[in-house]
């Protein structure tokens, strides 16, 4: 079968640069999106693969009272009800940051071939959480961005 586009999503959590939203062991939800995959192809159910990329900035939250290192993970799902846990993970990326490193922007990237009877829902539903732990005090600082896009279909 050729090539079918089938969808296009974005969640922006924060589109600039600056916040306050602290970070701990608990997931915070940053990014939502459903990707529309009903007009796939009868014949293509079984063909379809999404593309998923986020972005999130975190600083230090204050001065460092531990130098030691905290860990930041970035975890992609699909499905689930928006709450850690609830869904089928795709990616968990851990970041090891410390109070003396650089900051900068982190990005994961995750491909997912989702089973035939989601796609046959008409719509998949793609969360990102954040989470920290460790010694290190860090807030969510922007900008914090998910996207996703959706095809079906094979070169064959």
């Amino acid at each position: 079968m050729t090539i079918q586009f089938l969808d296009q999503r974005i969640s922006i959590h924060n589109d600039g640069f600056g916040g306050t939203e602290p970070l701990d062991d608990l997931p915070i939800l940053i990014g939502d999106i459903g990707l529309q995959v009903v007009a796939a192809n009868p014949a293509n159910t079984s063909n379809v693969r999404v593309l998923l990329t986020g972005t999130a900035n975190v600083a230090l939250s204050g001065s460092p009272e531990e130098p030691g290192p905290t860990v930041v993970s970035l975890t992609v799902e699909r499905g689930g009800d928006g709450t850690a846990g609830t869904g089928v993970m795709i990616l968990n990326q851990q970041f090891e940051i410390s109070a003396f490193s650089p900051f900068f922007p982190i990005s994961v990237s995750a491909a997912d071939f989702p089973p035939a009877a989601a796609v046959l829902a008409g719509e998949i539903r793609y969360v990102l959480f954040i989470a920290s732990d460790g010694d290190v005090a860090l807030i969510l600082n922007g900008p914090v961005v998910f996207n996703g896009v959706a095809a079906a279909g094979t070169t064959t």
